[in-house]
């Protein structure tokens, strides 16, 4: 890693002269995930950002990659390319190449390298993931909310595959959701983390149930805090909200896009704010404060989908749930869609305590999604 950080500067001016051939290799060595590659290949007309992006993201990635990295530049091809890179290493000692190690293994030296850092998360199934999916909300004016079930299904099949024992609820009354609540705060065999995932209208202050009364938010963190469940005491909590937090669209921006979404095909969750001042909390929502969120009728929630896919994504290629929440954030709001003839948009906004890094990682007897 000192070779990249003390020589960044000449690296860069020496890389970017032909990053796109740089990347090619660095790809056929498999340094970079596909998705890190295809980022990276986007952008390699600009050649001295795509030098100091992948400089940054191999340096990210820790010793190993940094050590592959630097003997990829000692070969023949790389140094035929970029001759000057032979003054820059000469005086480098050689670097040796980094012994295989199987999946288990890589991840319990990850995990011995940052003790500290990030919550242990490795019981088998590893928590409860709890879904709270309402859809009917006949004795209320509240609309029905199409498409949740693909919300609610691509949950489960997701936190399913990370090791979480997934329970569905549906439809249930603001009373009836209480209950839950304190059913799972009191279940004796918490794991090591826990999920809650809302799917349902909302406003700022709280989440409706079927019946249309509210349940306020605090309701709804506050049971799971180390006071009042001691099972999960010093473990990650994380809250998925789908909901409202408000009647406001969100403003446009001057954006391209390759075309918007009919505007029949998409809902809004009528009419959440705070998040307990506690610790190891994450509480996701879907939108900002004051704001709508958006949902297909037959596809689900822009907030939910594009979470599902980043988990898919981002967990097996170590990436901890801030860093994945941040890609969502990024996906949705380059979204738009046209809503009773206004161009609408969207902006997750997760809040957090979490005071260590929160790595899903896929146990090894789950099969590919």
């Amino acid at each position: 890693m000192e070779i990249l950080r003390d020589n960044k500067t000449a690296l860069i001016e020496i890389l970017s002269t032909d990053a796109e051939f740089l990347l090619q290799h660095v790809d056929k060595k498999k340094l970079l995930t596909p998705r890190e590659y295809r980022n990276l290949k986007s952008n390699s007309a600009n050649g001295e950002k795509t030098a100091i992006d992948l400089l940054d993201k191999l340096r990210g990635k820790g010793p190993d990659s940094c050590c592959e990295f630097v003997n990829l530049l000692k070969e023949d091809e790389i140094q035929d390319t970029f001759p000057e890179l032979k003054r820059v290493l000469s005086a480098q000692p050689p670097t040796a190449t980094p012994e295989p190690q199987g999946p288990s293994n890589t991840n319990q030296a990850i995990r011995a390298a940052r003790p500290n850092e990030e919550y242990s998360i490795t019981n088998e199934p590893r928590g409860y993931c709890l879904i709270f999916n309402n859809i009917d909300f006949t004795a209320s004016k509240l609309s029905r909310r199409n498409g949740s079930d693909s919300d609610a299904d691509a949950l489960e099949n997701v936190f399913k595959w990370l090791g979480f024992r997934v329970e569905k609820r549906r439809n249930l009354t603001a009373a009836e959701m209480q209950d839950t609540i304190k059913e799972f705060r009191t279940k004796p065999d918490h794991g090591d983390c826990f999920v809650c995932c809302v799917l349902s209208h909302g406003n700022q202050d709280g989440i409706f149930g079927a019946d249309g009364d509210l349940v306020r938010m605090e309701n709804i963190l506050d049971p799971f805090d180390a006071s009042q469940c001691p099972g999960l005491a010093n473990k990650p909590k994380l809250f998925f909200i789908q909901a409202c937090r408000g009647n406001q669209h969100q403003d446009i921006a001057q954006v391209s896009s390759d075309g918007p979404e009919d505007s029949e095909e998409i809902e809004s969750d009528h009419q959440i704010t705070t998040i307990a001042a506690k610790s190891d909390f994450l509480v996701a929502m879907a939108t900002v404060n004051n704001h709508y969120s958006y949902r297909h009728f037959r596809e689900g929630s822009w907030f939910i989908q594009s979470l599902c896919t980043q988990l898919r994504e981002g967990c097996p290629n170590e990436e901890d749930i801030l860093s994945i929440s941040v890609r969502v954030i990024n996906e949705v709001s380059e979204r738009e869609a046209k809503l009773k003839g206004q161009t609408v948009k969207q902006t997750p906004e997760p809040r957090f305590t979490l005071r260590k890094k929160v790595f899903l990682r896929v146990p090894a007897k789950s099969r590919p999604l």
